[in-house]
């Protein structure tokens, strides 16, 4: 019975993990095989494959799958750089780009609120007094600004970035609690069903991330096909979107989980019920850096 129940695990966890992480690898590497193909044709490579023999045939279909399961192994260890160029932490020679397009975000951000406040006046907080395009366009404005960072000058250059950047400010501006500190501890004490619920989020992010890496790489095989770089770039473009979907989900969980369950920290670390950001200031700085006000 134990060994059908770790059979039936292992059987899920190859079936996720293929379908995650293999696919994409696939694709790719089946993709530079079609362009190789386009170029140079199928003959050759047919005749080379039949002259080889039964053994050299294994050889290379396990070499060609060790390739693939490496490959794919590899670019999942570099999503999380993929996703940090993503959001907009580029290196030194690249700022200037990323603090002109972060001021641009911060102008459109500023046009944004400015429209958001006419409209909020004009209807007098009953949105039903303005027309059906203007409702629309104030129920857009009225959640979008929310998932944008408060501070213009934190803005980022992507949207993905100013995206993840509002969800990790939520607990600092609502509560005074670093996210970066305070995360990882308040992990622990979320129930089961909404850690599942978050990872779920998460792992969907991740694997848009990934699929926007193998876009990117999918453009090297136009050496051999003219068609490989419109593919990819397709590819990165459609994974971009799904990562800004996947962000927006995630940022709102994450936020959630500090509206609903910030006070579990305070109460299993033994402080007071907070009653005010400066609480959760002084808990930073606690789990920070040990500091711990007098009163405790």
């Amino acid at each position: 019975m134990i060994e059908g129940l770790w059979e039936n695990i292992g059987q899920a966890l190859a079936k996720e993990w293929t379908a995650r992480m293999l696919t994409p690898a696939f694709t790719f590497w089946g993709g530079g095989l079609l362009a190789w193909a386009f170029r140079y044709g199928w003959g050759d490579l047919a005749a080379w494959w039949s002259a080889r023999s039964v053994f050299e045939q294994a050889a290379l279909l396990v070499g060609g799958l060790f390739l693939v399961a490496f490959s794919a192994v590899v670019v999942e260890w570099a999503q999380d750089r993929i996703l940090r160029w993503a959001e907009g932490y580029w290196p030194k020679p690249l700022w200037p780009l990323r603090f002109a397009l972060a001021r641009r975000w911060e102008k459109k951000a500023q046009r944004m609120e400015e429209r958001w406040q006419e409209l909020a006046e004009r209807c007098g907080g009953d949105p039903e007094r303005l027309s059906p395009p203007e409702r629309a366009e104030y129920a857009r404005l009225d959640a979008f600004r929310l998932r944008l960072p408060v501070d213009p000058g934190r803005m980022m250059p992507t949207l993905l970035g100013n995206l993840l950047r509002a969800a990790e400010e939520h607990a600092w501006v609502r509560y005074g609690l670093e996210a970066g500190v305070c995360w990882p501890r308040l992990w622990f004490l979320l129930p089961r069903d909404v850690r599942e619920e978050i990872a779920a989020a998460r792992s969907r992010l991740n694997e848009a991330t990934r699929w926007l890496g193998w876009g990117l790489l999918f453009v090297v095989w136009t050496v051999w096909a003219w068609w490989a770089a419109p593919v990819g770039l397709l590819i990165a473009g459609l994974a971009w979107q799904g990562m800004t979907r996947a962000a927006l989900v995630y940022g709102d969980l994450v936020r959630a989980a500090f509206d609903l369950y910030h006070p579990l920290l305070f109460k299993h670390l033994g402080w007071p019920k907070p009653k005010g950001p400066e609480d959760g200031r002084r808990l930073t700085e606690y789990l920070a850096r040990g500091i711990c006000p007098p009163s405790l």
